[in-house]
Parts: structure tokens; sequence; C-alpha cells
């Protein structure tokens, strides 16, 4: 008899404990140092700590503050209390995507697991998709991107992606027929005409700086469309030209090393020396090891006569980079070796 109370007695204890956890990450509604909005749902989830919908409400609110790692954990818990709602899975999967250290695999699963739950379910296909791709897995990339493609509001983009997988396994044509497609989708589609100008450029097409302008033309910002012109424009030595598209690109983005790094090119061969450790002393502020940049102020303390200065750049490029070819023509041609 005794035996049979103390058992029951246990079963009690632990159906009661399960009752009363709090599943989830509990925030009070009186903590400031959230959001109002985050601490409206949390009083929520206060009253009713296993209902996956609040948590997957709070996830989706730090998700859109950029926090997400506090968006994790809330959608973990929604996935655990919730594993067959779709969209749980596909916006913890999202969200793993976004963070810095971003588990991959971990994504994959959830998205993966959104689709079975959700076989047409685009935006966890256009997020499988490229996850895909950036995995070099193309086949289930172009499997997801083909689907998509059909759908209306998203062919543009799928078509876009569609042109990076075939512009990453070399296929060159057939990645500038998608990118037209998408073009033909959404004329203002950006993504697909800086891609066409990109190829273009690389294929030395001879409308290069048209696409560029087409580009422009779609985005006044886009630092990457001056810089991919100028590129072009100091490729056939029209060097002034190059020049005002960098001082854009330096505008738009005084962090963009190659702009920078091609203005000292520029500036060296005008004989504008001075300028041109200007130029290689903002790189090295943005990258102390970059090679490059040291062999060239390296050659402009040589032009300058500070051979001292320029032997020290010209060997500390060296032992960043034992092969650049600068570095050792500048070290032989001091030291006579």
């Amino acid at each position: 008899m005794w035996r049979i109370g103390f058992t029951w007695l246990i079963v009690i204890f632990f159906a009661s404990c399960g009752n009363t956890k709090n599943t989830g990450r509990y925030i009070s509604e009186t903590d400031t140092a959230f959001s109002k909005d985050i601490r409206d749902i949390s009083a929520k989830i206060n009253k009713d700590p296993r209902n996956a919908q609040l948590y997957y409400n709070r996830g989706n609110t730090f998700y859109y503050q950029d926090k997400f790692r506090d968006a994790v954990l809330d959608l973990e818990t929604a996935v655990g209390l919730d594993s067959t709602n779709a969209v749980y899975h596909y916006l913890l999967g999202e969200t793993l995507l976004k963070m810095d250290t971003a588990d991959s695999r971990k994504a994959k699963m959830h998205l993966e697991r959104s689709l079975q739950l959700k076989e047409d379910f685009p935006d966890a296909m256009l997020a499988l998709g490229t996850l895909y791709l950036a995995r070099q897995d193309y086949s289930k990339a172009e499997t997801l991107f083909k689907k998509l493609a059909i759908k209306p509001d998203m062919a543009a983009k799928a078509n876009v992606f569609m042109g990076i997988c075939k512009k990453e396994q070399k296929d060159t044509l057939r990645a500038l027929q998608y990118f037209e497609k998408a073009q033909e989708s959404d004329p203002s589609n950006y993504d697909a005409a800086i891609q066409t100008a990109l190829i273009k450029s690389a294929q030395n097409d001879p409308n290069t700086l048209k696409y560029f302008d087409k580009v422009i033309a779609l985005n006044e910002y886009s630092d990457e469309a001056f810089y991919g012109k100028g590129l072009w424009l100091q490729k056939h030595e029209k060097y002034k030209d190059a020049l005002a598209n960098y001082e854009k690109v330096r505008t738009l983005n005084p962090g963009h090393i190659l702009g920078l790094y091609n203005t000292a090119v520029i500036y060296n061969l005008f004989e504008e020396y001075a300028k041109a450790a200007e130029m290689c002393n903002k790189v090295l502020d943005l990258n102390p090891k970059n090679a490059n940049a040291l062999a060239l102020r390296g050659y402009t303390y040589e032009k300058r006569g500070n051979k001292k200065a320029a032997l020290q750049d010209y060997k500390e490029a060296l032992q960043l980079d034992p092969k650049n070819a600068p570095a050792e023509a500048g070290v032989r041609e001091i030291e006579g070796k």
C-alpha cells in the first residue's frame, strides 16, 4: 500500500512540474532594456508560456530589430512547441543565416524541413536555393529557382540567381540569357543589370560603358558600378576618366580598397608620387597587410629618393607575399642583387 501511494505521489509531482514550466526565455514586461513591442509580447508569453505563436511573434520582432541571437532563442522555442509549422522553420533557418557565425548546416535543415511541410513556399524556396548556391550545390539550387521562376512576383529574383548559378559554372552565355529574362520581368532590376555589365566588361564588349551607365541610372549610389566603369576605362588607358569614376567610388564608399588602390596606380603613372602614396596610406589604414599597397608605396618612396623607406616597404610586402614581383624588383634595384 505504501509503495503504490509513493509511486502515485511521484507521478503527480512530475506532472505538476511539466504543467508550470516556462519552456522559453523569460523576459519581464517591465524590462526597459527591450523595446515596447518586445515587452508587450513578453507580457502575453508570461501568461501563456506554451503558446508557440507568441514565441514566433517575438522572434519575428527581434529579427526585424536585427537582434538575431535573441530571435533564434524564441524561434527555437516556437519550433520545439510546434514542429509542424513551416513558417517557424523557415524564419529560424533564415535567421541562422543572418548571424555573424552563420550555422549553414542547421539553417539548411530547418529550410528543408519547411519545404517538406509546405512544398510550395516561395520564401523558403528562395532562401534554401541561395544557400545551395553558396554551397556550390548548383543542381539543387537550380531546381528551386526554376520552380520560383514560374511565379510572376518571384520571376526576376529567380532568374537572377539562375544567372549567377550559370556564371559560377563559367556558362556566361546562359547566364546573360537569364539576366535578360530577369530584366524583362523587372526592367528596374539592379542585380540583373550589374551582373550583365560585369560580364560584358570581362568580355571586353565595346558597349561596356553603356551597360554600366544603365546600372547607374537604376542606382546612382552604386559604388560597384562606378568602380566597374573606372576599371574598364583604366584598362583601356583612359586614365583621367577612370580617376573621375574612382573619385565617385571614394565619395560613395571611403573604404573601397580597390578604388583607392587603383587611384594610387594611376597617380603613379602620372608621376604624382605624393598623391599615390597618400592613397596607399588609406589602403593600409584599412588593411595593414595589403602587400600590393606596401610595394606601391615603396616605389613612390624610391622615386622621391627615400630608398631606406622604400626598402622597408618592399621587404614588408615580401614578408606578406613572397612572390610579389614589384617588391622583388624594388629590393633588387636598391640592394643591387
